[in-house]
């Protein structure tokens, strides 16, 4: 496949990255959820804005190296793991705004 396959799934992964920051900072100020990765809370707790750069980093990073390598199996792997738990992360913050 050419590297090309890889810009959907880079956008959506971006795009629910951002959600998943928001809502859960928007969710952590409001009092109805708590940060459940335990370095993310300690970061949180230093600074919000170094929390904020992490959590758009790490998927911004993947996506840039997965431009870089271009497309293979470890990097579709990665990609596809990365847009598992972003996409459930973000149904979990459906459910407990639907819940508020």
């Amino acid at each position: 496949m050419k590297t090309d396959s890889l810009k959907h799934p880079s956008i959506l992964l971006l795009l629910l990255s951002v959600a998943d920051t928001y809502l859960t900072l928007t969710g952590i100020a409001g009092g109805y959820i708590r940060e459940a990765n335990p370095l993310m809370n300690a970061i949180l707790k230093i600074e919000p804005a170094y929390f904020f750069a992490v959590k758009l980093a790490l998927p911004a990073i993947l996506v840039v190296l997965s431009h870089a390598i271009g497309e293979s199996r470890p990097v579709r792997i990665l990609m596809n793991a990365a847009l598992i738990v972003y996409v459930t992360v973000f149904l979990l913050h459906a459910v407990w705004i639907l819940l508020i």
